[in-house]
Formats: structure tokens, C-alpha cells, sequence
């Protein structure tokens, strides 16, 4: 098998310098703040960073950041080729989705009341987004529990520098789908502020398939809408302020599972986030606070009756970024967080906190880049837990090339949720927290037009919790690894090209469920003219299995579900403020299966047009 890894690796290296996906790492001299909680060089940091800006997001014909992730290599999202309101998983580099963290504006967000506590990215509009920073590897030594096999920092949008610039759009397409948003924003002085916000409705289809072709199954629709708030003000040169405020409500039918349908299953969503974000600047220095609550609903109305849950997260972070020399720098902070949520009014509310102070001190000589750090994590059940890392890089200056060798080994975790440890089914309050050990090795190299990289990864994960007849942390361990190769070549000022390659394997005896082992991507990016731009994208996914709950038998399935290719074509052009814009999605109808038991979407289309002004 390593000899196999080995020449999979030499076939895709000679492969993906000519072809890839549009989305590609981040250029030599981009800065990037997610793998270190500050601004730093991409050729700095010790990591394989992704960084998907605003005019991707655009030219991609991405319908949700579910879509515009599952372009990323060594991430595979779940749920995204469905109806609208499907729930979507995302696995990265094989992990579930309790090992990847979701931060919005660098905060962390999760569901309280879940059973793993991950982020509903349903509840995130798109439309919002400014950028999306994709870091892959153990991560928990700076944010913490649930960075274990990687960190997903969304950027909301930004004050424009004009006094007042905006945009109002509309699109409609298949399945009745129509989507509307406007947003405004501006700076004046010391002070800026953004608004956003949007409503999208779609008929869809059925979740569910029908299997034995009876034709009863009914459409399943969904219907929501966003609103985002921010304002900052530079009182001084040293201190600013800055407050976030938004809302996100949606409602989906859904049906009862696998092959079944349901005409009356309900569930509504809303998510109501606010807080503020102080900055303090000295010489060499600086201090940051991020002071946030989430307050999340879920309502589900099914033939057993109505389930209401309600959970709260509190977040407040403060780090110091100080430098200590010319080549030294500290990074220090103290997190808390709490996670608090009820089931149904009349029913008991729980909740637990965690007290985590960390820090990471950056060794920056010339070329050389060393980063260590470590965690202490203390929570209110289960007491102590530490996490460190180790990450060195090295840059050659080969030119007219650069060459950026990295390497990284780090220690994560994930607490057990309230559900496992004080909730109505099996709970366990003498639960450990998960734990894993990452170690990765790569390189990238950078031309004037031109990148090309590769990481291998390793993954061993153990204490991990189960269900038997409650929850329980189960022996033994899973361990992971694999390989992402991925390139991108500027041909001239109009023609663009890029490509990646994911190899997956899983090492212990375990089934990888909805991991393909191989997964790889192309695109091509052309502006024939300075307003007209075409973008075209290929995706193959790779053979994956499935198990899901047969309710006509009562028993737990396993299935092979096929590989599948999908193409997908957009283009834009730009009138003065005036932008139309036009996506074709699974352009050959591709006949697959991304989820088993349930349908995937077919060839659809969507048209829309944006007025910006300023």
C-alpha cells in the first residue's frame, strides 16, 4: 500500500501542473491570519492554507458555502448535492464533522444542543461571505476543542472605503428557485459600517428517493432569509471598537429517510448572533477581544410529535499579539466558553464551561519559520486536558522560483457535547474528551505564474465516543492518511487553469462511510474581455460506502455508492454597475448517487442579475 501511495503521488505530480480547480492555495506574498490568530505571509506560515476570496466565490456559480467548499482538496461535503434544506457534513481529510471547526470572523460557533455540537452551515448565507480561509491539520493549540482535523474561518463582508457603495441582485433558476439580497456599506472618518441582506426560496424536490417509482413522493421546499449588521469606529490611533449583529432564520420540509418520504415533516431554524470586537495598539503589539453570544432555535414537527430545542454559546477571547525581537514573537491568550441548551420548555437546562489559557511563540530567522505552542484546556466536568504543536518551515530562494517546505505535528481534542453527557438518551457525564495526534509534511513551490504543491498527512484518532447502550469512550484507535497534490498556472492575462488531486486511505480496520479514496478536480477560468468572463469546472468523486437505517426492515444498511463526474459552466458580463450573470450546474445530467437513499440534484440552471452603485 505505501508503494501504491507512492505512484499515485508521481502520477498526479506529472498530472496537475497542466489542470486544476479554480480554487487554488494562496499566492507567495498573500497574507493569511488563520493559522497563527494574526497577520503573517503565506511563505511564512507552516501550513497548506487555502483562501477563497469574494470574486471566486462570484465566478464559481457556487450555490452555498457547502458548494464552494467541496471544491477544496482534502475536504468532502455532504448533504450539498441535495434539496436546499439537506443536512450537510463535512469531512476533512476523512475526519467527521466534529473534528473541523467552523469559525465566522475567527470566532467559533457550534450547536450547543447537537449531539456533536458542529455548525449547521445551512444557516450561513453565501451571499455574506467576503472570504473563506480553509487550514487543515490538528489546530485545537489555538482554537481550541473541535479543531482536530482542521479550521474553516469564514470572513463575513467588509466596509467598501467609499462613503456609501451597495449592491442589490436577484436570480431565479430550477426547482422555482429564487434568491434576492441587497447590502450597503461604507467608511466615514474613523468610523465604518455593512448591512446585508437577502431572502431565497426554492419549491426543490423530493429528498428522498422513490425507490420503487410510485411518482407519490412530494417536492420538499425551503424558505429563509439573513440579515447582517457591523459598525467600527477608530477612537484613536491605538483603540477601535468594532460590533457585529445578525440573523439567520430558515424553514425546510424534510423527509423521514432513506427511500422514505413524509408529506408533513417540518423544521425551522433561527440563529440570532451579536457581539463586539475591541483592538488596543502599542508599538510592537496589539490586544484583542471577541466578545460573542449565539443564540440558536430548532423546531422539528414529525408524525411522533414536536421536538424544540434551544441552546446558547458564549465566546470570549482575548489574545495578545507582542513582538519579543526582531525574530521572536508571542501570540498568548485566554478563551472561555460556555454551551448551554434545553429540549422543550418544561425540560431541565444544562450546561458546562471551559477556561483555556494558550500560547504560541514564532521564531521568524530569514527563511527559517518555527511555530510551538500548547493549550490548557479546563472544563467544568471532565477537568484538564492539554494540547500542543510543532510546526517548522523553511523558504529557498531558487529563483526564479521560491520553494516552501513546511512540516507540522500536533496534538487536538473535542469535548464531549451536552447531549452525551447530560442528555436524555444514554448520557455519560464521566466522558473523556476525544484525542488525536496529526502529523503532516509538504512543500509548495511558486512561480511568477505558476504554483505547485503537495502534502502527505497522517492522522491517528482514539478516545473517540460512541452509542451502545449510552455513550461511552470506545478502545482502540482510528487512524488516517493521505495525499493532496494541487497546482494552478496563469497561461496569459486572460486564460487561467488549475487542478488538485485527494488521496485518502483509512489505516485501522474501521469503514471510512462517505470518504471516497479518490477525489480530484479541474478548471479554467477565461475573460475574452475585460467585462465577459467564463468559468468552467470539473469534479470527479470517488467510490464511497453508506450505511443508513432501512425502515421498513428496521435494520442498519450498507451500500457502494458509484463514482460520479460533474461539470459545471458559468459566465458573466458587466454593463457600467450592471452585472448578468448565468450558471449551468451538472452540465450532462449526470445520472449519481451522493447520499445513499436520497436523490441528488439534476442538470440545473441559474440566472440573476446585480446593480452595484457607489
Amino acid at each position: 500500500m505505501r508503494n501504491t501511495l507512492l505512484i499515485i503521488a508521481l502520477f498526479c505530480m506529472g498530472w496537475t501542473v497542466k489542470a486544476q480547480d479554480t480554487l487554488k492555495t494562496v499566492q507567495l506574498d498573500d497574507v493569511v491570519v488563520t493559522g497563527t490568530k494574526s497577520e503573517i505571509p503565506v511563505e511564512k506560515s507552516g501550513k497548506s492554507i487555502f483562501k477563497i476570496t469574494r470574486k471566486e466565490i462570484e465566478t464559481s456559480g457556487a450555490r452555498s458555502v457547502a458548494d464552494i467548499l467541496n471544491q477544496v482538496p482534502g475536504l468532502q461535503m455532504d448533504g450539498n448535492f441535495g434539496t436546499m434544506g439537506t443536512n450537510i457534513d463535512y469531512f476533512v481529510r476523512g475526519a467527521r464533522s466534529k473534528s473541523t471547526l467552523i469559525l465566522i470572523d475567527g470566532v467559533p460557533f457550534n450547536d450547543a444542543s447537537g449531539i456533536d455540537q458542529t455548525y449547521d452551515l445551512r444557516l450561513l448565507d453565501l451571499d455574506l461571505v467576503e472570504s473563506i480561509e480553509i487550514l487543515k491539520g490538528g489546530l485545537s493549540t489555538l482554537y481550541g476543542t473541535g479543531a482536530a482535523a482542521g479550521v474553516i474561518n469564514i470572513s463575513l463582508k467588509k466596509a467598501s472605503n467609499e462613503k456609501l457603495s451597495g449592491n442589490v441582485g436577484a436570480s431565479y433558476g430550477s426547482f422555482n428557485t429564487f434568491q434576492s439580497n441587497a447590502g450597503f456599506s461604507g467608511t466615514n472618518g474613523n468610523s465604518s459600517f455593512v448591512f446585508n441582506g437577502g431572502y431565497k426560496q426554492s419549491d426543490g424536490f423530493s429528498a428522498a428517493k422513490d425507490q420503487d417509482e410510485t411518482g407519490n413522493f412530494d417536492d420538499d421546499g425551503f424558505e429563509g432569509f439573513h440579515l447582517l449588521g457591523k459598525y467600527d469606529v477608530e477612537f484613536t490611533e491605538r483603540f477601535s471598537l468594532g460590533v457585529t449583529i445578525s440573523f439567520d432564520d430558515f424553514e425546510t420540509d424534510f423527509d423521514a429517510g432513506a427511500f422514505t418520504d413524509s408529506e408533513t415533516n417540518l423544521s425551522e431554524y433561527s440563529q440570532l448572533r451579536g457581539g463586539f470586537r475591541p483592538t488596543y495598539r502599542w508599538e510592537g503589539g496589539n490586544i484583542q477581544g471577541k466578545f460573542f453570544i449565539n443564540k440558536l432555535d430548532r423546531f422539528f414537527e414529525t408524525d411522533f410529535g414536536i421536538s424544540d430545542y434551544d441552546a446558547k454559546n458564549h465566546q470570549a477571547d482575548v489574545v495578545i499579539n507582542q513582538n519579543l525581537s526582531d525574530q521572536m514573537k508571542l501570540i498568548g491568550g485566554l478563551n472561555y466558553q460556555r454551551f448551554q441548551y434545553s429540549e422543550q420548555p418544561d425540560f431541565e437546562t444544562f450546561d458546562f464551561n471551559m477556561i483555556d489559557p494558550y500560547a504560541t511563540i514564532i521564531y521568524d530567522n530569514k527563511n527559517f519559520n518555527l511555530q510551538v505552542g500548547g493549550r490548557l484546556n479546563i472544563h467544568s466536568d471532565y477537568g484538564q486536558n492539554f494540547v500542543f504543536n510543532i510546526n517548522p518551515s523553511y523558504l529557498i530562494d531558487a529563483a526564479p522560483i521560491d520553494i516552501k517546505l513546511f512540516g507540522s505535528y500536533a496534538t487536538a481534542f473535542i469535548a464531549p457535547s451536552l447531549t452525551q453527557l447530560f442528555g436524555q438518551f444514554g448520557p455519560n457525564p464521566e466522558l473523556d474528551p476525544e484525542e488525536s495526534k496529526s502529523t503532516e509534511a509538504g512543500f509548495t513551490v511558486y512561480g511568477d505564474t505558476f504554483e505547485f504543491g503537495g502534502v502527505y498527512f497522517h492522522r491517528e484518532d482514539e478516545n473517540l465516543i460512541i452509542y451502545t447502550s449510552q455513550y461511552e469512550n470506545a478502545d482502540g484507535e482510528i487512524e488516517t492518511d493521505g495525499l493532496e497534490i494541487t497546482s494552478s498556472v496563469m497561461l496569459s492575462e486572460k486564460i487561467s487553469l488549475a487542478g488538485n488531486y485527494t488521496y485518502t486511505r483509512r489505516l485501522s480496520d474501521d469503514v471510512a462511510y462517505r470518504i471516497p479514496t479518490h477525489k480530484y478536480g479541474f478548471s479554467m477560468d477565461y475573460s475574452p474581455l475585460k467585462e465577459l468572463n467564463f468559468s468552467w469546472n470539473f469534479l470527479h468523486t470517488g467510490e464511497r460506502r453508506f450505511q443508513y437505517f432501512d425502515n421498513s426492515t428496521f435494520e442498519t444498511v450498507q451500500v457502494d455508492a458509484g463514482a460520479f463526474d460533474l461539470f459545471n459552466l458559468n459566465a458573466s458580463y458587466v454593463f457600467g454597475n450592471l452585472t448578468i450573470s448565468g450558471t449551468v450546474n451538472n452540465l450532462f445530467d449526470e445520472d449519481y448517487q451522493a447520499v445513499a437513499g436520497f436523490n441528488s440534484v439534476e442538470r440545473n440552471f441559474m440566472v440573476g442579475l446585480k446593480y452595484r452603485f457607489n
